[in-house]
């Protein structure tokens, strides 16, 4: 039996969520501009989500960008809640206030204090930057761009020739900043230039354009979720940049933009998190108020297991995204690993999330009319959430080469520091260091800290948890040698041909993925076991187990239901959290009233 407190504990933390949510309203309400019924009109539609925009684009446009920039950055875990509470009520809000986050981080990380102050400027009037880096012949194999940016010897400066597509905003972005070839091989061929979009000007800015040579073209493109945000397809050919464009050093474009992007991946998994809060938030709901055979849905043995099973994968993703988030403080030079670990987990379980959730509604989850046709929506601009910045395949990749970080079996004494700083990356309590771009880097430096902490640790944990059922310590022993077998496995790479390396490395990498999200559950449960998460008592395990069974199962390669007693226990947390009108987080913020909010 789950094990729940009378009321969920104020969070102090996420005032400024809290504030966002109040003024946005209920949801559920049909007139209200900022609900589901707004959002599905505009689907529909295919409308630019502006009242929204409005009221949320103020809290969001400048909340990853750190205060000694002009932001107003605090802690990127709240950032995570901020964009969570916005875009439960519709996924485009995060393009429509965000769409600058990887062009404005890489003018950050290398830009000089003229174009650092032009960005944040532009960002805190409500205008945006597009971000040109990817081309249509070549996808993600980025090393084969064309794009070239060639001396202009007459004139002085550059001149910008060839392809970019899904330019974010390309058609009303004041600014873009474009990766191109700037001369050499490899990754060091690329530089970026921050230019103004011609086609933002107006005829006669266009006019102006064209008449220094140059010309740019630009199509529209329609995707199939987060309708109404803007992307483009652009052709450039001469288009003159000047020498003062250039940003960062020459031959610099390609490492800054990969830096840059650790950071998007880890902060496009608020949208993740949102759609399934919203998506399981809706279909309980129905499977409360609808009967099937003489009684309610939720009450059917199968049902409950399919939606405590969605709820375990929620909890899941919430504690690993919260986790990255905080660790972009603490451990930056982990990011290039831990984003992408973080980013593969959300994007597979938050699909999962949406099928076991459409299984329960059946028909009415392919409906576009009722309540439930904004369920829909959120799974298709869901679904587009998981080519954000970096394709699947590509970020395994990411991770693949990186390995190595996790064959060490726990943390020497040189790393005590680490130790301390993974204290304060899951005590949810904890004050978080100033974030620092500078320390981020290509590839992951040193042990991988969130499974690296575990065997040392492990003793005391499995000593606190012995009060509890045999069932816990099954589950902690499971995780402890399943990360031995993959350590060992890891090792065993080298004795492989070249082909069975790659393809072998892969599937380590998905497996080390829901291997590390099993072992940040348990560090946020052994680091915070003295308050409430998820609206359970202190030390509770009831949110915990469910978790841990899910992401050993997902390490295995089963994607089956859990078994009956933890699909119960989740089911019990996230009800409880729903009852009390609270985000499905383990700071569980304070949502709208909702009207006939059934308080049983």
């Amino acid at each position: 039996m789950t094990v729940l407190e009378d009321r969920v504990p104020e969070v102090a933390s996420h005032t400024a969520a809290s504030a966002l949510e109040a003024a946005l309203g209920d949801p559920t309400a049909s007139e209200n501009p900022y609900g589901f019924a707004a959002m599905v009109r505009r689907a529909e539609q295919e409308a630019f989500p502006s009242a929204l925009t409005e009221i949320a684009g103020p809290a969001l446009r400048l909340a990853y960008i750190p205060a000694d920039e002009g932001g107003d950055l605090v802690h990127y875990d709240q950032t995570l809640t901020l964009v969570r509470i916005a875009a439960r009520r519709d996924l485009t809000i995060m393009p429509a206030t965000m769409i600058d986050i990887t062009a404005t981080l890489c003018v950050l990380l290398a830009g000089d204090a003229d174009q650092r102050e032009r960005v944040v400027r532009l960002l805190r009037s409500g205008g945006s930057i597009g971000f040109a880096f990817s081309e249509p012949e070549h996808g993600s194999d980025l090393l084969a761009n064309t794009c070239a940016m060639t001396p202009d010897r007459a004139a002085g400066g550059w001149r910008l020739n060839g392809e970019k597509w899904l330019v974010g905003f390309g058609r009303i972005a004041e600014a873009m900043l474009v990766i191109a070839h700037s001369g050499g091989r490899g990754p060091a061929a690329y530089s970026m230039v921050l230019v103004d979009n011609p086609l933002a000007l107006g005829s006669a800015g266009r006019r102006a354009a064209e008449a220094t040579g140059g010309t740019a073209k630009i199509r529209l493109q329609r995707p199939t979720g987060m309708r109404g945000t803007d992307f483009a397809h652009f052709e450039f050919d001469g288009v003159p940049v000047g020498d003062e464009a250039v940003v960062g050093r020459l031959g610099r474009g390609m490492e800054t933009a990969m830096r840059a992007m650790q950071v998007v991946r880890a902060t496009s998994t608020g949208a993740n998190l949102a759609a399934m809060d919203s998506a399981l938030r809706l279909t309980m709901d129905f499977a409360h108020e609808h009967n099937a055979a003489g009684r309610p849905v939720a009450q059917h043995p199968h049902n409950r297991r399919e939606l405590g099973t969605a709820a375990a994968a929620l909890i899941a993703c919430d504690v690993v995204a919260t986790a990255c988030a905080r660790s972009i403080h603490t451990f930056p030079a982990a990011q290039s690993l831990w984003s992408g670990l973080v980013k593969t987990v959300l994007t597979d379980l938050s699909a999962e999330v949406f099928d076991r959730c459409a299984d329960v509604l059946g028909t009415r989850s392919v409906l576009r009319e009722g309540p439930e046709a904004a369920f829909d929506v959120l799974r298709a601009d869901n679904a587009v959430v998981r080519y954000f910045d970096t394709s699947p395949m590509a970020n395994l990749r990411l991770v693949s080469v990186q390995l190595g970080r996790f064959t060490e079996d726990g943390f020497s004494a040189k790393q005590a520091g680490d130790r301390e700083l993974l204290a304060t990356t899951f005590d949810v309590d904890a004050a978080l260091p100033p974030v620092d771009f500078a320390d981020l880097a290509l590839s992951a430096r040193g042990l991988e800290v969130v499974t690296g902490a575990l065997p040392r640790e492990m003793r005391a944990i499995f000593a606190a948890a012995r009060p509890c059922t045999a069932q816990t310590l099954a589950l902690l022993d499971r995780l402890d040698l399943a990360m031995h077998a993959v350590r060992t496995r890891i090792r065993g790479l080298t004795e492989l041909s070249s082909a069975e390396r790659a393809t072998t490395a892969l599937d380590l990498a998905t497996e080390v993925g829901y291997l590390h999200a099993a072992a940040a559950c348990t560090q946020l449960w052994w680091f915070n076991r003295a308050r409430s998460l998820y609206g359970t008592t202190p030390g509770s395990l009831d949110w915990l187990l469910p978790a841990l069974a899910l992401l050993l199962d997902r390490a295995e390669y089963r994607r089956t239901r859990l078994p009956m007693p933890l699909a119960d226990s989740a089911f019990d947390v996230v009800a409880r959290l729903r009852t009390q009108q609270c985000l499905f987080a383990a700071q569980p913020v304070p949502l709208a009233p909702e009207k006939g909010m059934d308080q049983s």
